[in-house]
C-alpha cells in the first residue's frame, strides 16, 4: 500500500502551506519504480524515510520532488514543523503487570500521530508527557496512528521492550497505515532500530547495541 496519488502541488489552494505536513513514510510505501521521484526523502532509520505529506480532503499523500521543488525549503519545511506539532494527539499510559509505564501519543483519525517522532520530544511535552531521560526512550510506531514509547528509566526495561515487540508487530500487522513492526532506540534525535530480521525463517528478534545493552543492564542491576 502507498501514500501516493494523483499529482497535486503544495502551492494550490488558499493556504497551500497550512496543509503540508512532516510525514513518516515507510521505505516499503515507496515503489522501487517511483524512488528516482523522491529523492529529497531523508533516511531516518530502518525502513523509515522522513518525508513531507500534503492533506487534503480527499486523501493524504507524500509530496514528490517536483512538489518540493515549487516552494523555497526552508519555508516547507518550516511549515511542515510546525503543522506537524500542532495536530493534535491523545496521551495516555499503560501500566503493564510487571510494574513497566507505556506511554502512548495517539489519534484514531489522525494521519500523523506517528509522524510526532520526528518532533518527538517537543510532541510529547506538548501534549503532558514526561521528560526523557538521557539515555532516551524505546518506541514503536507500528501504524499512522500510534506512537508508543518507554523512557529508559526504571528497572522495568526487559518486560517494556517485550511488550513493545509484541504491541508493534500486532499493530502493524492489522494496520490500518502499516509503518514498521521494529523496536526503536531514540536518544538525543537519533532513532535506531534494534530488532533483527532473518529473510531465511522470516521470524524477528531484539538485538540492543553494545551501548543499549549497557544501560539495560544497568538500569536492571541497579534496582537488586
Amino acid at each position: 500500500m502507498t501514500d501516493l496519488s494523483a499529482p497535486s502541488s503544495p502551492a494550490s489552494g488558499p493556504d497551500p502551506l497550512g496543509n503540508v505536513y512532516l510525514r513518516l513514510v515507510s521505505e516499503e510505501s515507496i515503489p522501487a519504480e517511483a524512488r528516482q521521484h523522491f529523492s529529497y526523502l531523508r533516511p531516518l532509520a530502518t525502513d523509515l524515510l522522513e518525508g513531507i505529506a500534503l492533506d487534503t480532503p480527499d486523501n493524504v499523500r507524500v509530496l514528490d520532488d517536483q512538489d518540493v521543488a515549487l516552494v523555497e525549503r526552508d519555508t516547507l519545511m518550516a511549515a511542515a514543523r510546525s503543522n506537524l506539532l500542532n495536530t493534535p494527539v491523545n496521551y495516555d499510559t499503560v501500566d503493564l503487570p510487571d510494574g513497566a509505564v507505556l506511554h502512548i501519543l495517539g489519534h484514531p483519525e489522525s494521519a500523523f500521530a506517528a509522524s510526532k517522532v520526528l518532533v518527538l520530544e517537543e510532541a510529547v511535552g506538548a501534549a503532558g508527557g514526561p521528560a526523557f531521560p538521557d539515555e532516551g526512550v524505546l518506541l514503536v510506531v507500528p501504524n499512522r496512528h500510534n506512537l508508543v514509547f518507554y523512557p529508559l528509566a526504571d528497572r522495568h526495561v526487559v518486560e517494556a521492550v517485550n511488550a513493545l515487540a509484541q504491541f508493534g508487530q500486532g499493530a502493524y500487522e492489522d494496520g490500518p497505515g502499516s509503518i514498521s513492526p521494529r523496536v526503536f532506540w531514540w536518544r538525543n534525535g537519533t532513532l535506531t532500530s534494534i530488532t533483527v530480521c532473518d529473510p531465511e525463517t522470516r521470524t524477528m528478534s531484539i538485538a540492543p547495541s553494545d551501548d543499549l545493552m549497557t544501560i539495560m543492564r544497568r538500569l536492571t542491576q541497579a534496582a537488586g
